[in-house]
């Protein structure tokens, strides 16, 4: 590939250049897209099943690396921004300047537009800076949007802003939505705040609190659940408690078995 157009080439031929590299980065990242959600539960095989690598196995580390330095180094420019914009696409951390950068462009339409490309990529990136700037950019009418982004971070400081929004957010919706993105590990304030929605939520809120009781296997919550079932005003289905008693009795046998 052409590496000494990215090093030394005039910006004109640096962007013709460019613009066939997005083209292979979106067939890396639509390889990615492509993939079922649960393939990418298991911490390990999200953090390795980045476009970027695959981007980087077709060009050539040398041009890749060219590619960096442009995002990394070089001044603002129009180069810089498509470079930046590729990387983005591959999910690789330099984007995270870029897509700060892509936020504040697209401000002004915000109200009308959601930034769901921007969020999309900042959670495929997924490293600590990237859950920084999704909490950065959090505060528009699209917080609802941002969770879900927030959670593929996997990283601590991202679900502690989660379940702090799952209480604190003036949109009982976005509360709600920050509730179904808790996920293990569970701690003492996760659990605080299921237990709380599981007794005195709203019908919503008590039913995404007992799938969240079955998904971290919060056994402590079985008599509150039993007592659930007999006095239920809100009219949850029984069949998804007994579902959620059943697993938490699989889960207490296999904890006695250890």
């Amino acid at each position: 590939m052409q590496y000494e157009v990215l090093v030394s080439g005039e910006p004109r031929e640096k962007l013709e250049f460019l613009k066939e590299l997005r083209e292979i980065a979106d067939a890396c990242r639509a390889h990615v897209d492509l993939q079922p959600a649960s393939v990418f539960e298991d911490t390990v095989v999200r953090k390795n099943a980045k476009p970027w690598r695959e981007f980087q196995e077709i060009t050539g580390k040398p041009l890749f690396d060219a590619l960096l330095a442009i995002v990394r180094q070089e001044d603002p420019s129009e180069v810089r921004e498509l470079a930046g914009d590729i990387m983005a696409q591959l999910w690789h951390p330099c984007a995270v300047g870029r897509l700060l950068e892509d936020f504040e462009q697209h401000r002004d339409t915000l109200a009308e537009r959601p930034p769901i490309r921007i969020f999309r990529n900042l959670g495929g990136i997924g490293t600590e800076d990237a859950a920084r700037a999704l909490m950065w950019m959090w505060g528009t009418k699209w917080d609802a949007d941002a969770v879900s982004a927030l959670e593929m971070c996997g990283c601590e400081a991202a679900q502690d802003f989660i379940l702090r929004q799952a209480t604190e957010h003036s949109s009982s919706y976005v509360r709600l939505i920050c509730l179904m993105h808790l996920v293990l590990p569970l701690t003492e304030g996760k659990e605080t705040l299921i237990m709380e929605r599981l007794r005195s939520g709203t019908h919503d809120e008590q039913f995404v609190a007992v799938t969240k009781v079955k998904e971290l296997g919060m056994v402590q919550a079985s008599e509150t659940l039993q007592t659930l079932r007999l006095h239920n005003p809100k009219g949850l289905p029984v069949g998804i408690i007994d579902e959620t008693l059943l697993a938490l009795r699989s889960v207490a046998g296999e904890a006695l078995r250890k």
